[in-house]
């Protein structure tokens, strides 16, 4: 199979520079255990600390199979510099606590990093714990700021959403909308980071009122007061940014209170998400950074490899996810000792400042975070569409 991914040719010549050096990168090694000068290990471990149950199980268990292909796709194609990776699963519940002792259970083991997501409040708690301890760790999902901010062991694969939702807001501008209501998971910081900072001066800007903002937590379940109030503001737009199946539940009362005008949303819409709904989710909108229809090359290499793996189509998590694997998996080959963390992310750091093709498209970074120009789809007759 062809591929089309930048990185590959910015770690040969890497690699060429390496194999002539016997000097370490320094720092300590993975499990306090490491190569020998001048020789490569064959096989290293990285973990997957994922939120494969719990709150955020509707991203986390996409995520998995898509680390887990993304392993299978490095190790065939030799993506590593001749290491094969071997994958190390762990389950966070959607829990911050859970997850920060699972990094401390990664550092004692020989695992040269992590990749981690979904939910950014469990991130947050990640990165921190990650960064204490010398661990790297790639980031999917996990939008908020606070995450890359932990420190310089912690990347992000993911471009935030707040870096491309401009395409929504443009989008709903243009259909001439004069109001538009807000609903947000307060408890999820992504979220509000978008629903604060991102819409509010572009709506301004284009004269269009926010005639309500309303907050939930994930853990609500009665939402027909918080419907009745949106309803009541009767706005040309809603813009709902849950996570996962509050976006159904509130949907379904908004729906049923008779609002009748758009809907946009989040990642958190992805997945399948809106399924329940129906054709009354036909329209329903959301950016982000993939689509199987993308017309990259590396999105159609991972999309047939994907399809061809698991029997599945892939959506957004596992896009993202198989991303975050090939940027460790770079680092990897970069790497003078693939199995010292330090090394390993030293080599990350070389990719970051070319960028890749992933499964996204193209990738840059803004120092370790990464950039795309995004894609805004919307839900119509059971299935995904490019909108533009």
């Amino acid at each position: 199979m062809k591929h089309t991914i930048k990185a590959i040719a910015i770690a040969a010549p890497l690699a060429l520079v390496l194999a002539a050096c016997s000097a370490t990168s320094g720092g300590g090694n993975a499990g306090d255990t490491g190569g020998d000068a001048g020789s490569k290990v064959s096989e290293v471990t990285l973990s997957f600390l994922g939120d494969i149950s719990g709150a955020a199980a509707f991203c986390g268990g996409e995520a998995q199979t898509g680390f887990e292909a993304a392993i299978d796709w490095v190790n065939e194609n030799d993506l590593a510099g001749g290491v094969t990776i071997k994958a190390d699963i762990r389950d966070t519940q959607t829990d911050p606590k859970v997850a920060a002792t699972e990094v401390q259970s990664i550092a004692s083991t020989d695992s040269v990093g992590a990749v981690i997501g979904c939910a950014s409040g469990v991130a947050q708690a990640t990165a921190a714990a990650a960064q204490s301890v010398g661990l790297p760790i790639v980031a999917m999902q996990s939008g908020s700021q606070a995450v890359i901010d932990a420190g310089d062991h912690i990347f992000r694969a993911t471009a935030p959403q707040s870096t491309f939702h401009n395409s929504q807001a443009e989008y709903y501008i243009d259909k001439g909308i004069k109001s538009v209501a807000l609903v947000t998971q307060s408890d999820n910081p992504t979220l509000v980071e978008v629903a604060e900072t991102v819409y509010p001066p572009l709506f301004e800007e284009a004269g269009v009122e926010i005639v309500a903002n309303e907050t939930f937590l994930g853990t609500d379940t009665d939402f027909t007061a918080l419907a009745s109030k949106v309803v009541g503001a009767d706005p040309d737009l809603v813009l709902l940014f849950g996570q996962g199946t509050p976006n159904v539940t509130i949907s379904t009362a908004i729906l049923n209170q008779g609002y009748d005008g758009f809907v946009g949303g989040s990642a958190g819409f992805a997945n399948g998400v809106l399924e329940p709904l129906g054709a009354s989710a036909d329209g329903f909108t959301w950016p982000t950074d993939f689509s199987v229809d993308g017309p990259a090359e590396s999105t159609q290499d991972f999309v047939t490899y994907y399809k061809d793996k698991t029997g599945n189509v892939p959506g957004a998590f596992a896009a993202e996810t198989w991303d975050a694997v090939l940027l460790f998996a770079y680092g990897i080959a970069n790497a003078a000792e693939p199995d010292n963390r330090e090394s390993v992310l030293e080599g990350i750091r070389e990719v970051t400042s070319a960028g890749f093709d992933g499964a996204v498209g193209p990738i840059s970074f803004d120092d370790r975070d990464a950039r795309i120009d995004g894609i805004l789809v919307e839900w119509r007759d059971g299935a995904v569409n490019v909108v533009s």
